[in-house]
């Protein structure tokens, strides 16, 4: 997961002007920079994008750390295992140690995301792509190996993953989330947003880099309230532009590579020491500071070396860059973290249907609600995986049947009812599971 990086600017008063003159803002540049910081927020947005993440952080020893925790909870302690079981847990620990080592080697971990959201319901539909990679299997002391293909992802690649949370009358969201590829449905209350993160990803890209800073510092908040945002205050946008203003410095002169087409902004914040201060970089657009081509943020500690950068390219008609790489850094300057984002497709402030974020699976999905009461969910969870026993995948039917065995145990006639339909099933061991499910009932009625 994305390492979150919070910073906080501890601001004091000085009544100094720390700007060269040369390089103080023209108010016609004071102007642009105040309406790239109050450009409006989206109402809607409806996106789709690629992401490639490469967390340099990870070694084996940390990936296997994080398996072993994941497969201990899947199938027990080691000490409670048979040899045979302990043999196919490490085989399943090894492959996905293979697997997220590969993906490091060519190039990261590859995701497809569709986020759509109203400001109140979000939805996240998402596929992973998968390295090529060769596989060792050793179970039953038999060493095997099998190469399986790069798992590309494109225009054409299909969803297999669909998180949905969307508010409730009362406090709190639902959550619902589909794994279409096994055809599974889940439904449940949670207290508090997660899948909004998605959404705030791309709606950090779309408006500039501190941005709020500057709205705390040349606006005035309405009523004093945090709720309410900033209205711009003139007056402080006129003492931006004569090194007045107290807490803030700018400075704004044409960038060294592109002085034609780019300007370079550097904003300043004072701290207490009045000799050392903050500067966070800007690289804009010359007629749009809202197209921000790249941007740093220095170390708080230090005020160098950066310890996030962001890098934007192929600006659209509506100024959202469909490139964008951000680069977060220690305290040294090694790479931590680089993540980058291309956007196949955006429609802004569009209206979204209202069944985009309902909870209706398909049919054939195996439902698990958690927001009904346990009675009425484990009946709901019984009809869902009788229909389950009809399904094409041969997989799916027995797992179903092995599943009723359990719900149903206190229920013979209904069991035997599902075992009898399963006789002629086209799987011999779902044939066999049946009859030896229909003996069961049989040798029961007879001992009683």
């Amino acid at each position: 997961m994305r390492k979150s990086i919070f910073i906080i600017f501890t601001v004091f008063v000085i009544n100094i002007s720390m700007a060269d003159d040369s390089e103080l803002p023209t108010h016609e540049q004071a102007l642009k920079l105040v309406e790239a910081a109050w450009k409006s927020t989206p109402i809607s947005i409806d996106v789709t994008y690629y992401l490639t993440e490469k967390d340099y952080t990870k070694t084996e020893e940390n990936i296997r750390q994080f398996y072993e925790e994941l497969f201990d909870s899947e199938y027990g302690m080691d000490e409670d295992l048979s040899s045979e079981m302990l043999e196919r847990k490490e085989t399943d620990i090894r492959m996905n140690i293979d697997h997220d080592l590969a993906e490091q080697q060519q190039g990261g971990k590859k995701i497809k995301y569709r986020v759509r959201g109203d400001g109140k319901s979000y939805r996240v539909d998402r596929v992973y792509g998968s390295p090529g990679i060769t596989i060792r299997n050793s179970l039953k002391g038999i060493a095997q190996e099998e190469f399986i293909p790069e798992k590309k992802i494109d225009e054409n690649t299909s969803f297999e993953e669909t998180f949905i949370e969307t508010p409730v009358v009362a406090n709190g969201y639902e959550l619902y989330e589909y794994y279409h590829k096994n055809k599974i449905a889940l439904a449940q209350k949670i207290k508090s947003s997660r899948t909004a993160i998605e959404d705030r990803k791309i709606s950090n890209i779309l408006k500039i880099p501190y941005a709020s800073i500057l709205q705390t510092q040349l606006g005035t908040q309405k009523n004093n309230l945090a709720t309410e945002p900033y209205d711009i205050n003139e007056p402080k946008i006129k003492q931006l532009c004569s090194g007045t203003l107290k807490n803030i410095a700018v400075k704004i002169k044409p960038d060294i590579n592109e002085p034609e087409a780019k300007d370079r902004i550097e904003i300043s914040l004072y701290n207490d020491e009045k000799k050392e201060f903050l500067t966070s970089l800007l690289i804009c657009a010359k007629d749009d500071y809202s197209k921000v081509y790249y941007s740093q943020t220095p170390n708080p500690a230090t005020n160098n070396p950066p310890i996030l950068t962001r890098t934007c390219s192929n600006f659209d008609s509506q100024g959202i860059p469909h490139n964008v790489t951000d680069v977060q850094y220690d305290g040294k300057g090694n790479v931590l973290l680089s993540e980058n984002y291309h956007i196949e497709e955006i429609r802004l402030n569009i209206p979204i249907p209202k069944e985009v974020f309902e909870f209706n699976p398909p049919d054939d999905y195996l439902i698990t609600d958690n927001r009904l009461p346990e009675a009425q969910r484990q009946l709901a969870k019984i009809e869902s995986l009788k229909k389950r026993t009809k399904d094409k995948n041969s997989g799916r039917r027995l797992e179903a049947l092995i599943r009723l065995m359990e719900y149903l145990k206190d229920d013979p006639a209904q069991l035997g009812e599902v075992a009898t339909s399963m006789l002629n099933d086209e799987r011999p061991d779902i044939q066999k599971l049946a009859a030896v499910i229909l003996k069961r009932i049989d040798s029961k009625k007879e001992e009683e």
